[in-house]
């Protein structure tokens, strides 16, 4: 099959890649950085240079292709919701100038909800203009929160011991790995459902205070402790630290949403979903590393 994969050998492409260069697919990585082709192309695949912005350049590299599979990557701007319709209405554009009939599409639990989900319902908008693509095989992919959301409490855990969070410690969250997200999207390029299909990915579910009991050994920070911030405090602290004014303000929203688990996961329990590999107990053995500055370890959100 000829495959033509968005996001660059970001942390679920550089899984996904060299499985289907095994299997004998044909792989196209598009990355907006020239530097990266070496790398792209050491894995078995080919690199086609470009921006996501460039509507003509991705329907020239869709164009033949048996599958495509579609990322948010990169900034957003100040307006998220504005980038995301944008970027979406673009690939509408290329994928049907180029004729494409199967797409994954990598996008987020809280896209079945409306503004309520704050930043996450910028995949709302996205799925909804995607699905207005007439004679496609459109499969969705909605991993939950990413364990890498978790590295942004690093600074704070090395400083003064503690994270910071406008939710509370017993709220109960799920998290993924990218390789149980890889699992989910493999599958789904190589044999895409017919119509439109809704697929989460998810590894482990728990609490604050579960990660701070595991944490506390791990770390050798006994006094580690979880500080409840107001949600006025952690919009300062996201302003401050040069996050725009309507994406901080939609994801102090996206904190509210989460507080209500019960209709966050209700899509995703109700289809049977499995959970993946990667448990809490093994994110910490990767935490513990990041803590101690071995790899390259960091958060990934629409502020990102």
């Amino acid at each position: 099959m000829k495959i033509t994969l968005l996001g660059s050998l970001g942390t679920i492409n550089r899984i996904v890649i060299p499985r289907l260069v095994q299997a004998n697919h044909q792989v196209t990585v598009v990355t907006t950085t020239p530097q990266r082709q070496a790398a792209i192309e050491a894995l078995g695949a080919h690199a086609a240079v470009g921006t996501m912005q460039d509507g003509a350049f991705l329907a020239q590299t869709f164009t033949g292709q048996d599958v495509v599979y579609l990322m948010l990557s990169g900034g957003v701007g100040d307006d998220p919701f504005t980038s995301a319709e944008a970027q979406a209405q673009i690939w509408k554009r290329a994928l049907v100038t180029a004729g494409v009939r199967n797409v994954v599409n990598l996008s987020s639990v809280g896209a079945d909800a409306d503004e309520v989900a704050g930043s996450l319902h910028a995949y709302n908008l996205i799925e909804g203009i995607l699905k207005t693509i007439p004679h496609l095989n459109l499969a969705f992919v909605r991993p939950t929160g990413f364990y890498a959301n978790l590295f942004a409490n690093l600074a704070t855990i090395q400083a003064d011991h503690a994270i910071y969070a406008n939710n509370a410690p017993d709220l109960e969250q799920a998290y993924v790995a990218p390789v149980d997200i890889a699992d989910v999207v493999l599958p789904l390029l190589t044999a895409t459902p017919a119509g439109i299909s809704v697929h989460y990915a998810f590894s482990d579910t728990f609490t604050g205070q579960d990660f701070l009991q595991a944490l506390r050994p791990a770390l050798n920070l006994p006094d580690l402790k979880w500080v409840q911030i107001s949600d006025e405090q952690y919009l300062e602290n996201l302003t401050a630290h040069g996050v725009p004014a309507k994406i901080a303000a939609a994801l102090v929203q996206t904190s509210h949403y989460q507080r209500h688990p019960e209709q966050v996961y209700a899509d995703l329990k109700a289809r049977h979903t499995p959970a993946g590999h990667v448990k809490l107990a093994d994110f910490v053995q990767t935490y513990v590393a990041a803590y101690r500055g071995q790899g390259d370890h960091h958060a990934h959100t629409l502020a990102d």
